[in-house]
């Protein structure tokens, strides 16, 4: 069943703001992917985030008719970003993949093997394949990581699917680094891949880290990209979110019985192969 959301709508009436009751977490380097610490303490009204006991009863209450059903997910996105035209990014999420692409079948996609935990970045224009397989987080985080986080209630907001939206905010050291508009338990298994996803480029990040300077680190992108990739993912399916750098995407469309073309999943094999460790090895550390 295809299902049209009318974001750009429910976000022009929403808006994405600030939120006025913060919710404590708390972080310490780690040498390993760590999640952030639930402490959050309940509240006696709307704003009060689910409780992890609730969020796995919205996510058993969705998967409860599709339990034999192979998964087929498509999300549709609008992206925004800095120095670039807007564009449409598409997901396609199987038990066995994730693609993602400009809603197109050329060879410009990205490609999960979710059994293998490898990412594949393909290139048409240069003929070539980015592997990127997933290694754990060892470095330690270069500062301590202070997550705060913020939640409100969409009062009179429309639910999607079923599921009632919300606005969060996450902190890192005082400063705001992303704030979405969540569908608390939406698509519980489309969010637990794209967990999955980024904690495979959390650890090509990592493996980077010592080659950006340190004087241009901060605590968002350490917290984003390395220690805590899916923070956002926690609490259901994000339907629009920012981050600092002015990076913004809407959900458009989306579609949980998706007709998939296995084609799709298959990579050019003519094409090239190399590592990120291939790139590392021609720079030098940084000091």
């Amino acid at each position: 069943m295809n299902k049209y959301v009318l974001i750009v709508g429910l976000v022009l009436t929403l808006g994405l703001t600030g939120c006025d009751k913060p919710v404590q977490e708390q972080a310490k380097p780690s040498d390993a992917v760590t999640q952030p610490a639930s402490t959050d303490p309940r509240q006696e009204d709307d704003n009060a985030a689910p409780t992890a006991e609730e969020i796995a009863a919205l996510a058993e209450a969705d998967k409860a008719d599709d339990v034999a059903k192979p998964l087929s997910i498509m999300l549709l996105y609008d992206v925004e970003e800095p120095g670039v035209d807007p564009y449409q990014s598409r997901m396609i999420i199987t038990d066995d993949f994730i693609r993602l692409d400009e809603k197109n079948d050329t060879n410009d996609f990205v490609l999960v093997d979710r059994k293998k935990a490898i990412v594949y970045s393909v290139s048409d224009d240069n003929d070539a394949i980015l592997v990127v397989n997933r290694a754990p987080v060892k470095v330690k985080s270069p500062m301590e990581l202070k997550l705060d986080m913020s939640r409100t209630a969409a009062e009179g907001a429309p639910e999607i699917d079923g599921h009632k939206l919300a606005q969060y905010v996450f902190i890192v050291n005082n400063e705001t680094c992303q704030d979405a508009m969540i569908a608390e338990g939406l698509l519980p298994e489309a969010t637990k891949a794209l967990s999955e996803y980024r904690h495979i480029l959390s650890g090509q990040h990592a493996s980077t880290m010592q080659h950006v300077p340190a004087d241009t680190q901060n605590g968002c992108d350490l917290s984003m990209h390395i220690f805590q990739p899916d923070r956002h993912l926690q609490f259901g399916l994000p339907i629009n979110e920012r981050d600092r750098s002015g990076y913004q995407r809407s959900l458009v469309d989306f579609d949980d019985d998706y007709d998939v073309n296995t084609n799709l999943f298959e990579l050019p094999k003519e094409f090239g192969r190399f590592t990120i460790d291939d790139l590392n090895a021609s720079k030098p550390p940084v000091t």
